[in-house]
Order: C-alpha cells, then structure tokens, then sequence
C-alpha cells in the first residue's frame, strides 16, 4: 500500500489558500481518479460545535475539499457524519457544516437513515448505507487528543460510519484502548477510505476530544494510507507512534505497513514541525498498571483508578452523558438534576461521557 504522507504549511483557515495545498497534496501522494465520480466525506463532528472550539473539522477546509473536488469534476458530493448523539434532526448548523454544504451544492446526508450490517472479524455492526453507494469515501479527520485512546485520526474516523448509539454500545463489549484499537483497524480494513486529508491548521491538545484546547499546528496532511498518516501525525505531536493503541495494532499486521521505515513523508522535514509544548496524554506506566490490576481486585480501591469526575458548577442537566453511557453506569440524582451520580462497580472507563459533554463539566481524573 501507498506509504506517502504528504505536509503542507498553512497558519490559517482560507479555502482560497488551502485549496492549492491539497491539490499539490493529492497530486503526491497519487490520490484516485475523480472526473464523473460520486464521493462521500465523512468529517469529524463529535458534536455540533463552533469551530473555534477545534471540536469538528473545521467548515472552511471542508469547504475547500469540496472546490477541489468540484474541480476535479466530480459528479455528485456528499458529506456526513453519525456525531456521538446522532438523531434524525441532527444538522451541523453550530459547527458551520451545513452553511458550506448549501454554499458549495454538497448534499448533507443523515448517516442513520439506511444502514447495511458490516461483517467485521469481531462481529456484526451496523454502518452507514452511504458508504457503499457512492464511488470514493474521503476521511477528513481533525486532529486531536483523546483521553481513551490518546489520539484520534485517521483510523478512529471511521467508527463514525457506525450510527445512532451503537457506537457507544461497541465500548461494552471492547472494554480497553487495546481491544477497541483491534476493532478500529477491523473496520477500517473492511471500509478503507479512498483518502484522508487530516485537518491540521488548528488541532486539539488535552483532554481530548471534545474538552481539549486549541492548538495552533498549521498543518495540512493527506495520504492514501490511514496507519502511515496516523503515524507521521502522532510523532508530531510529540508521541511515539506506537504509544497509540491503533498505530501499533495496525503495524502489528502489516497490511498497510510492515514498519515506520517505509512512510515516506514529502513537502516537510518532520523533525523541524515537532512539536514538544503539545499536550498529549501519556500512557499510564507499567508500575500504575500493575497497581490498577490491585485496585481492580480490591472494590474500595477503585476509587484511585482513573475516572471520569462530575463539576456540579457547570453542569446544566442536558443528560447526554446518562444517555450515551453503554453500561447504565450513571443516573441523575434524584433531589437535584445537575448531580451525576456515578457507579464505580459498572464504571468500564471508556470516557464516553467525557467527550459528549458539552460544557466541560467532566475532567478524566
């Protein structure tokens, strides 16, 4: 598989600038044919936010890769996403989304409408129709933090093809970062995006995904192969690839990739765009680990695992953690509804409370 990765500068969101980038971009790393096709994009919206937030794909580069493919002649574009609360009125008004896909004539399209069942080595799940009936699927991914699995990209893009809560429901039955990452490369070799341009201008830094900070990064990053992209991004951002669960599922069964050796990174020196000031989060040590199997035999103890905390004070009782939660491990308290109480024994700690929280009142802690 292709190993290119290719890297652009760019300090600010204007689709005149940006789309030059991704036409070099693209050009390098020998992205499909498109005149007469049909192509879905499947940006990253966790959840309808304002882009300054650097929750969702920024509207501005999204809009710029729909030019470029309208440049290209595509025939028909379609953009969507199933967000971590998915209904059948959702629309990314908040985020700016929708205002581009009636600006460029991109079709907005409701990922829970059909779905097709997706036999994966792990198991049955449902995805997206969409997917099937167009020509090309493009990932466009932010870049960002994320408290389970430390990072999310290319690979993890994908588990938005799955709708409604039944990605949530995945976390039942995978209940570690590990587990989940063998899931992802499943699903991803099942669905292989035809191509992934990363949203790199501004990325997410901390407690990702949802509650992180903004992070001026000022890239642009795109490639035909996930794990490649995923690889070059994280060491970016200062990890080392194989910290992520998914980079080293992924290099574990060289079908993409069988080293870091063979990426192949053009239009940057890497090593002069590393960033050391980016927070990332660190994988727990090997000495906390086996400290936690203690803990996970010893009730009282599990209260020092890491978990996610409730801030009262900024709590405004919207209930998506309660309802997005995939073990019932959370309830509104009885005599005062901005109090979540938590159960510690059902508690799996797959942090998805954490990212559906719309007002930062949950801290991984």
């Amino acid at each position: 598989m292709n190993p290119i990765v290719s890297c652009r500068p760019c300090p600010e969101y204007d689709a005149d600038k940006i789309i030059p980038l991704l036409e070099e971009i693209y050009s390098q790393t020998q992205g499909p044919l498109l005149e007469g096709k049909t192509v879905l994009l499947k940006p990253n919206i966790l959840f309808d936010e304002a882009p300054n937030k650097a929750v969702t794909t920024h509207p501005v580069f999204i809009e710029a890769v729909i030019r470029f493919l309208q440049s290209q002649k595509v025939s028909k574009i379609f953009v969507g996403d199933a967000p971590a609360m998915h209904t059948a009125s959702f629309v990314p008004r908040k985020s700016g989304i929708w205002d581009v896909c009636q600006k460029t004539g991109a079709e907005w399209v409701f990922f829970g409408k059909k779905s097709v069942t997706c036999s994966l080595p792990s198991g049955k799940v449902p995805v997206t129709s969409i997917v099937h009936e167009v020509d090309y699927f493009f990932s466009l991914p932010k870049l960002k933090t994320h408290e389970l699995m430390g990072f999310t990209g290319a690979i993890k893009n994908s588990f938005g093809l799955i709708p409604h809560l039944h990605k949530a429901r995945q976390h039942a039955f995978r209940r570690s970062a590990a587990v989940m990452a063998s899931f992802f490369i499943d699903l991803n070799e099942a669905i292989l995006p035809d191509y992934i341009f990363m949203d790199g201008i501004v990325a997410m830094e901390g407690p990702g995904p949802g509650n992180g900070h903004p992070y001026p990064l000022n890239l642009i990053l795109g490639s035909t192969n996930p794990l490649a992209l995923d690889i070059i991004a994280t060491k970016i951002i200062g990890y080392h690839p194989l910290e992520i669960e998914t980079n080293h599922e992924g290099l574990k069964r060289k079908k993409w990739l069988t080293s870091m050796e063979e990426v192949v990174v053009q239009g940057i020196h890497i090593e002069q765009h590393i960033k050391s000031d980016f927070k990332i989060i660190r994988k727990v040590s090997l000495w906390k680990m086996s400290f936690g199997i203690v803990m996970r035999r010893i009730p009282f103890l599990r209260r020092l695992e890491r978990r996610p905390v409730f801030a009262e004070n900024r709590c405004i009782g919207c209930k998506a953690c309660v309802e997005i939660c995939p073990v019932g491990a959370l309830f509104i308290h009885p005599k005062n509804r901005k109090k979540v109480v938590i159960s510690n024994k059902k508690c799996i700690h797959c942090f998805c409370c954490h990212e559906v929280c719309p007002n930062s009142a949950i801290e991984i802690k």
